[in-house]
């Protein structure tokens, strides 16, 4: 089944479209610059100042690990970005009651823990994280980063998959199947996951939290939404490629920006078994990824 493309209308500044069109024509993702060595040397050398200025960048992944994970265009300044990105997000987590300090976790697309160092560091009165937190990546240098950098709390694994987007290739591009148990997490979520997936990636993804939930436990998987267009829709996003019922930026790299129609992911929800099914997203727009969000 295909689902025809919504066009919401916005209005934008013509100098800029053209400018953030032409140099994501060059680079349709910044993941996959931050393999080149020269790019790597030039954005870490601007940490030196302020891991010097500033105790709590000490800490941090290298800047071209951060800028791996998505920065927007703070390619020079996200230390701040990286510390505070992954809050409203927890808040929304615990105050909803989809999980507990005590819970199990799957992070997948974990990359260089933006996400998994909230809970790590959470330390009120002597109350801290008790539960287990799992991450998955196709990237290994941010694997081994964070393999050096959390305690046993947190357990990280490498996705066989491929992708253009992180200059990584596969023999085979066999579905990834978690070796994890059935059953065995409160929690399965990702961030910015779902928009470098192509139909086939989405599906064996989707399948995957499905089964490694336990029953009442909550999917949520932040991706690019055609009816819930990202603020950069109509300047940096487009999507009017499509393959399948992925809709891309680039034929070039399609795994560099993908999104979806709503009642495709419910459909697909609902064929794989999951109990409910919605989309968390803010009014008007813009400012942060909608989040599909199921209960097993």
């Amino acid at each position: 089944m295909a689902y025809t493309s919504a066009n919401p209308g916005q209005a934008v500044d013509a100098r800029g479209v053209s400018l953030d069109r032409a140099l994501r024509k060059l680079f349709p993702s910044t993941s996959k610059l931050t393999f080149n060595p020269v790019f790597r040397a030039a954005v870490n050398a601007t940490d030196f100042v302020p891991r010097l200025l500033y105790p709590e960048y000490r800490a941090l992944p290298s800047n071209h690990l951060r800028i791996r994970i998505g920065v927007g265009n703070r390619i020079f300044n996200n230390q701040a970005q990286f510390l505070v990105h992954a809050r409203d997000f927890w808040m929304f987590v615990f105050s909803e009651g989809i999980t507990t300090m005590r819970s199990d976790i799957l992070d997948i697309g974990v990359g260089c823990g933006r996400w998994a160092h909230w809970l790590r560091d959470y330390n009120f009165r002597g109350r801290r994280f008790t539960g287990t937190y799992v991450g998955i990546d196709i990237d290994e240098e941010s694997i081994a980063w964070c393999r050096k950098n959390y305690d046993d709390r947190f357990h990280f694994y490498v996705s066989s998959d491929a992708s253009v987007s992180y200059n990584h290739t596969a023999a085979a591009r066999s579905a990834y199947h978690i070796p994890l148990a059935d059953g065995s997490f409160d929690l399965v979520f990702s961030n910015s996951l779902l928009t470098h997936l192509l139909e086939a990636e989405l599906k064996n993804y989707l399948c995957e939290s499905y089964r490694l939930l336990q029953v009442g436990g909550a999917m949520m998987h932040s991706h690019f939404n055609i009816e819930h267009p990202p603020a950069t829709y109509g300047t940096r996003h487009t999507f009017r490629h499509r393959l399948g019922n992925a809709l891309i930026e680039s034929e070039a790299q399609p795994e560099a920006a993908v999104a979806y129609h709503t009642n495709f992911l419910f459909d697909l929800c609902q064929r794989i078994g999951f109990a409910s099914w919605e989309i968390v997203h803010m009014p008007g727009g813009a400012q942060h990824q909608p989040i599909l969000l199921c209960r097993k």
